[in-house]
């Protein structure tokens, strides 16, 4: 069962197969267990608690059937390493790799990036850096923010940024700006050693004139085209994607990474 990190000083991650209705824990010291006839509706409740442990001890021990399984082996040469500590977009990926039956392993790992106004440059070699750490083939991703009130900022060096201004400061910037116009060129490095593959895709939307919902300062003010809430208000009512993963470089990797595991194998 795949299952996503979380934030907790007691818990690792969480799975959940809704076909089964088994929620799978994952705790501190390799600790894995398995509670049965979880419902849908407890899960996604258990995914949206400000606090996961306080979640569980209230809502689930001792509420169900459970048992302790060993400690799920993602590292096999079969999984996916996709280099990222951010559960949004581990969520898209496994999304989009679950129907080819590709398993996906997050890797946290202290990648090296570089300042470039070329977001592919930037992707390419933070995949060259997640390999000589992983010692594996590894699937990266970058993110490059182009406000265009404000000439390009933050483009590259959105992952600094972000830590130094909120959605007020944002705000501020654009106080005397007409044009709201924000897109973000989204791009996925897959690298093995020898060759790179490189998928890319700009996603547009304008900046709302106050922050919604809880996440990155960009995420509150966020609106993409054909939505109406932001992309933290998204992410925070019901879980979902803020984007159509059919529609996605989460889905363009997946069919291409499919076809290579498949003519690997003729």
């Amino acid at each position: 069962m795949q299952r996503l990190p979380v934030e907790s000083s007691d818990l690792v991650s969480v799975g959940y197969d809704v076909k089964a209705r088994i929620l799978e824990i994952e705790f501190k010291e390799d600790r894995v267990y398995q509670y049965f006839d979880v419902s849908p509706d407890v899960q996604e409740r258990f995914m949206r608690a400000d606090s996961y442990g306080e979640f569980f001890f209230a809502y689930i021990n001792k509420q169900y059937r459970y048992e302790k399984v060993g400690k799920e082996i993602l590292s096999s040469s079969e999984a996916l390493a996709f280099v990222t500590a951010n559960a949004r977009k581990i969520r898209d990926l496994q999304t989009a790799c679950e129907p080819y039956g590709i398993v996906v392993e997050p890797l946290d790992l202290p990648v090296e990036e570089i300042q470039s106004h070329d977001p592919e440059k930037i992707a390419v070699q933070k995949a060259r850096s997640a390999y000589k750490l992983a010692e594996r083939p590894v699937l990266v991703n970058d993110s490059f923010w182009n406000i265009l009130a404000l000439r390009g900022f933050p483009g590259g060096y959105m992952s600094y940024v972000a830590d130094w201004l909120r959605a007020e400061d944002f705000l501020a910037l654009m106080a005397d700006k007409k044009d709201r116009t924000i897109s973000c060129t989204d791009t996925l490095v897959y690298f093995d050693g020898k060759r790179s593959k490189t998928f890319s895709r700009d996603v547009w939307g304008t900046l709302a004139s106050e922050p919604r919902g809880k996440g990155m300062s960009l995420d509150t003010l966020l609106v993409l085209n054909g939505q109406t809430k932001t992309v933290a208000e998204i992410n925070d009512t019901d879980g979902t994607s803020s984007i159509d993963i059919q529609d996605s470089i989460w889905h363009d990797f997946a069919k291409w990474y499919n076809l290579q595991r498949r003519l690997s194998k003729v």
